[in-house]
């Protein structure tokens, strides 16, 4: 009947009411402990897995990190998404040599088969990095008023020079390169919405390498200045110092290293990685006891094979043939 409400009544599944209000105090707060230890690991995949200049970087002319292809194919496999070519569109112009390309790219979660996000990429043969090429003015095109072409003055090992915008000749060359670049838009613009992370790369670089450390404030100040004053200290003689890290952005330093010169990290490794956490604690017992002989070392430590090195095993299980 038009104009009546109907009133559903609360379900009870196995004597507990199901609450359908999202927006209740409950609700509200799970979802609060969900997404911070979500950003836990996505914090600490960042820190294990994301390598800098590879998987993110900071594209000259800015001050922000952006995401790369490798990285946002490592986000897809961390969060379980399939990428898929939902849509492909192509412009071609053979007398001018004008190539646009567009993608759609889909998201899809493995476990559920749900499309989780769409994502946009777009690129075409006039933008400035196709269109034009900066060239010396030796290999400029016989005839042509240098004087009446954008310039730029260069430093080189013989003193200054110019360099000149000239037309690219050959657009049909880039095509290709345009199709990829089209493609890894989309994937990128997929990746950053499903994942939530548009803010972390919209930070200045600094921010965004102070965010992976976990030093975003949350530390406090008594906090940061403890680590100041503890770089720089001499890590003390055991074998635990010697101890191989071989994974992340600070792969191939020894744990002896970082106490000396990257507490952050060090301390990181003590609070949140299991086969590092023995060592570490082993460095800061000796550390922490003057009298002890620091050439013989005690404890787990002292069994530690000095060239053993932690490898992908020591990842959290399930991401990129980490440990069972």
């Amino acid at each position: 009947m038009a104009g009546e409400v109907t009133i559903m009544q609360p379900q009870q599944t196995g004597g507990a009411i199901v609450d359908f209000d999202s927006s209740s105090a409950q609700g509200m707060a799970a979802r609060l402990a969900d997404m911070k230890q979500k950003l836990d690991l996505v914090q600490k995949f960042f820190q294990e897995i994301m390598v800098k200049d590879v998987d993110f970087g900071v594209i000259p002319g800015t001050n922000k990190p952006t995401l790369l292809k490798p990285g946002a194919e490592k986000l897809c496999e961390l969060y379980g998404f399939t990428i898929t070519i939902a849509q492909k569109n192509e412009e071609k112009d053979i007398a001018t040599g004008y190539y646009r390309a567009e993608f759609i790219i889909r998201l899809i979660h493995r476990g559920t088969g749900v499309v989780v996000v769409e994502g946009t990429g777009e690129a075409n043969a006039y933008e400035s990095r196709y269109r034009w090429r900066w060239v010396g003015e030796r290999d400029l095109p016989r005839g042509i008023d240098k004087d009446s072409l954008l310039s730029k003055e260069k430093e080189g090992q013989y003193g200054k020079y110019f360099t000149y915008r000239v037309e690219n000749d050959d657009l049909f060359g880039i095509w290709n390169t345009v199709l990829k670049m089209a493609k890894k838009r989309a994937l990128v613009d997929a990746v950053l919405s499903a994942t939530r992370s548009s803010g972390i790369f919209s930070q200045a670089e600094n921010d965004f390498e102070a965010w992976i450390e976990g030093e975003d404030g949350s530390k406090g100040k008594g906090a940061d200045a403890s680590q100041k004053s503890n770089k720089g200290t001499p890590a003390p003689k055991c074998a635990a110092a010697n101890i191989v890290v071989n994974f992340g952005k600070q792969k191939g330093h020894t744990l002896g290293e970082l106490y000396e010169n990257d507490r952050g990290y060090f301390d990181w490794l003590l609070k949140n990685n299991d086969k590092m956490r023995v060592h570490c604690e082993e460095i800061l017992r000796v550390a922490s006891t003057p009298a002890a002989n620091p050439d013989q070392p005690s404890g787990n430590a002292s069994n530690a094979d000095p060239a053993s090195n932690l490898t992908d095993d020591d990842l959290p299980p399930g991401l990129f043939g980490g440990g069972q």
